[in-house]
């Protein structure tokens, strides 16, 4: 095959090019210190990464949401530790009560620190985290405990996906914590523990959550019924279990209530009989303080696991994406020598001239 100077030009030019574009790659490389600047340049490994990347955003949305969760559940702890301080001091003024010695005015004193204990079980009750009411259950956003006790919120367990698949309730409904609803077998019959995850199961949800309201509602209006009118105002709750529906819940405003009106009667009998109740209202708290414990524990651990996927995630990136810089360097130094000896080689070829060709 004949070789014309077209064809020599030519394939000097190409491996200029070549030479000058080796080295300009090895040139980022050197100034990012990443192997992989685009996609092109390893499709196979820029694949892993973006899809490594993906997963570690929704990983840190996760940690984010459990972070938000957590600080609901303490602050809920912390509220639930002062009640049950509170209900210890009314348990201690019950006992003072109780007491022949502290008959008449001294009672009627007492109550009146009872009624102060009251008011500041009320408080706790609507307390809130930010413009969120701690116990009204889906109903964050009203006030929910009236004066009087009567509960306004719902049932409904606010849950977090805590990882993929993975739900925990970040709050517990005020009429669990006092009024001991849904605590033992009363009958409640309780929220589904997985949330729906698509338009179809949201349907189904709806549909299953107007049927347990409603049975709810009437179980509730049961319970009413065959505890009044008689006993309203009267201390509840003497036994371990409710002979009416047998639940092991009690009403702590109930109790209250019922022992501040005692002591201003100077009623012994009614002042004895809020003992064991009391009691019953620091083990009906203390459950729920464990509860929130366990969740608390379980989004540690769940963070704990997110925090080394992430890690774990970066380090492989890391192994793909980033630049060996000692190799970059040892082949930056060829490719310049490459290309320097490219650039004299094909100025010797080039620098022919005219007169070359007619000798």
């Amino acid at each position: 095959m004949r070789v014309t100077e077209k064809m020599n030009q030519a394939q000097v030019l190409n491996n200029i090019q070549k030479n000058r574009s080796e080295l300009s790659n090895l040139q980022n490389q050197a100034a990012t210190g990443k192997r992989i600047t685009k996609p092109s340049d390893d499709p196979t490994a820029a694949a892993k990464i973006l899809s490594s990347r993906t997963e570690g955003k929704n990983l840190e949305q996760f940690d984010k949401g459990i972070v938000n969760a957590k600080s609901f559940l303490e602050s809920t702890e912390s509220t639930l530790a002062q009640l049950t301080e509170s209900l210890v001091r009314a348990k201690e003024l019950a006992l003072q009560g109780a007491n022949d010695t502290n008959a008449g005015t001294s009672r009627e004193m007492i109550s009146v620190e009872i009624g102060q204990i009251y008011n500041a079980v009320v408080e706790m009750a609507n307390r809130r985290v930010g413009e969120k009411f701690m116990f009204g259950g889906y109903q964050t956003l009203s006030q929910p405990f009236s004066h009087d006790g009567q509960y306004k919120g719902d049932d409904g367990e606010i849950k977090i996906a805590a990882n993929k698949g993975q739900f925990v309730s970040m709050n517990l409904t005020g009429d669990k914590v006092f009024m001991g609803r849904g605590i033992g077998n009363d009958g409640t019959i309780h929220q589904a523990e997985e949330p729906p995850q698509d338009v179809n199961q949201l349907q189904d949800f709806k549909l299953t959550e107007a049927e347990r309201q409603i049975k709810n509602l009437a179980q509730e209006a049961m319970h009413i019924e065959t505890r009044g009118p008689a006993n309203v105002g009267r201390i509840q709750r003497l036994g371990e279990a409710d002979p009416v529906t047998g639940g092991n819940g009690v009403n702590i405003f109930t109790i209250m209530s019922g022992l501040e009106t005692a002591l201003k009667t100077n009623d012994k009998a009614g002042i004895q009989q809020a003992l064991e109740p009391l009691d019953q209202a620091v083990n009906q708290i203390s459950l729920a303080r464990a509860e929130i414990g366990g969740r608390v524990n379980q989004l540690n651990a769940t963070s704990d696991g997110i925090q080394k996927t992430i890690v774990e995630n970066k380090i492989a990136n890391s192994q793909l994406e980033e630049a060996d810089l000692f190799q970059v360097m040892t082949d930056l130094n060829k490719a310049d020598a490459s290309l320097k000896g490219s650039l004299e080689t094909s100025h010797k070829l080039l620098s022919m001239s005219l007169l070359d060709f007619l000798k």
